[in-house]
């Protein structure tokens, strides 16, 4: 009979533990077609997502006290829409709108400065640097299914 209380105990245990998890959210290198794939742009995002999954998402998602100010911005939006109610498809959603406005300011500037980017749109990969920004922003979101 101990034996089965003791079995029984670990097994809520760890299904208690799976429900209260975190997943990380995915940092992998986007699928493009020929006349969109910009390597340098798939190399600044994705450092950037891995610096603010690290910095930022995973201990707003863990409900951890906010440490420095993205944490308190992210944290701030999740509060002004949602309360203190929120759950990890809302971080991402907040995420998505936080993160990508860097992302968005960090795309202009390889517009200007690099000319891998800039050849992009001379050669009509894409119409303009929102369509960019864009097509970016849906390859490299945080998942919220």
């Amino acid at each position: 009979m101990k034996k089965i209380s003791w079995f029984l105990f670990l097994a809520i245990s760890a299904l208690l533990v799976g429900c209260s998890s975190v997943r990380t959210p995915s940092t992998e290198l986007a699928d493009h077609d020929e006349d969109h794939n910009i390597p340098a742009i798939d190399r600044m995002i994705i450092s950037m997502k891995k610096e603010y999954i690290q910095k930022c998402y995973l201990p707003v998602a863990k409900r951890e006290p906010p440490e420095n100010a993205c944490q308190t911005e992210l944290f701030q939006l999740l509060e002004r829409r949602y309360h203190s109610d929120y759950s990890q498809d809302h971080v991402d959603m907040a995420s998505n709108d936080l993160f990508f406005k860097d992302i968005d300011a960090e795309i202009t500037k390889m517009v200007r400065s690099d000319p891998e980017v800039r050849s992009a749109l001379r050669t009509g990969a894409f119409r303009s640097t929102e369509e960019m920004k864009t097509y970016y922003k849906s390859k490299y979101m945080f998942s919220h299914n």
